[in-house]
């Protein structure tokens, strides 16, 4: 099991993401060093990063980036940014829609939030893109927030994956107090059976999906 992906997760970078990592075109007015004062200055500023189908995007996804910088400002970090990053075109995955209609309503999807952006780069175009070693490179030097899913053990996943029991102290667990099943499949399969997905996803999604003629078949 790829790091990137456990029970949904984010990974989160520290420090010199924009000089290092950071695609000069992506969106910054969301982006937020927080107050100029000591106590601010001395924490460590991150950056979450959330790669995907969003097919579409639902609520969860967006509470996944909320769950996320909870546990980390709790332990003392400052969460600058956020970004949704949905896979490219190349993915080829069954049902998946064109990258124009996806991006789109991701950005309809984070239109209130307060730091979450859309990041319309995504190298992730094939199947196993990441390697072991991109995999060890996300533990090590950067990290990975996991949101606990119902019935999942995630000691047993990170004891039994070496890199991902090497760097078990750069993943980062923590569980929703309100948990919710919504998700992107359950989406589409209520809008092919013509039942209503208000309340599932932004409002502006849901009309986009309607608007556009999007998953009925």
């Amino acid at each position: 099991m790829e790091a990137h992906y456990i029970l949904d997760s984010l990974s989160c970078s520290k420090s010199n993401f924009f000089a290092d990592i950071m695609d000069p075109q992506l969106p910054m007015e969301k982006v937020s060093f927080g107050l100029n004062s000591t106590e601010e200055n001395n924490k460590i500023n991150v950056v979450l990063v959330a790669t995907g189908s969003f097919n579409p995007p639902t609520f969860m996804h967006l509470r996944l980036f909320e769950l996320a910088r909870d546990a980390l400002q709790s332990e003392g970090y400052h969460v600058i940014a956020a970004y949704m990053s949905p896979v490219n075109d190349a993915y080829k995955k069954a049902g998946l829609i064109s990258g124009e209609h996806r991006l789109q309503m991701c950005s309809l999807a984070c239109e209130t939030s307060d730091f979450v952006m859309v990041d319309q780069w995504e190298s992730f175009g094939i199947p196993g893109f990441w390697n072991r070693d991109h995999v060890r490179t996300i533990c090590s030097n950067y990290g990975v927030v996991c949101i606990r899913r119902e019935g999942q053990d995630i000691k047993k996943i990170v004891s039994e994956d070496e890199i991902l029991n090497e760097n078990k102290g750069n993943i980062k667990v923590t569980d929703d107090l309100v948990p919710n099943q919504i998700s992107s499949t359950k989406v589409r399969e209520c809008i092919s059976r013509g039942l209503s997905i208000k309340y599932l996803t932004a409002d502006g999604v849901v009309d986009y999906i309607r608007e556009k003629g999007l998953y009925l078949n």
